[in-house]
């Protein structure tokens, strides 16, 4: 029983830290996608300005 609890225990231990993960993933993606439309945004400006 004890080595059952252990098993268990590690499961959702392993399971919790990829949770925490794709958590801090999708948080990190949301960034790079601001990021990537403000870059968008100033390279449209940029290039309007030149010509």
């Amino acid at each position: 029983m004890r080595s059952f609890l252990f098993i268990l225990a590690l499961i959702l231990l392993i399971g919790w830290g990829i949770g925490i993960f794709f958590y801090a993933l999708k948080g990190l993606f949301n960034i790079v996608i601001v990021l990537a439309a403000i870059a968008f945004i100033m390279a449209i400006f940029n290039r309007s300005s030149k010509t």
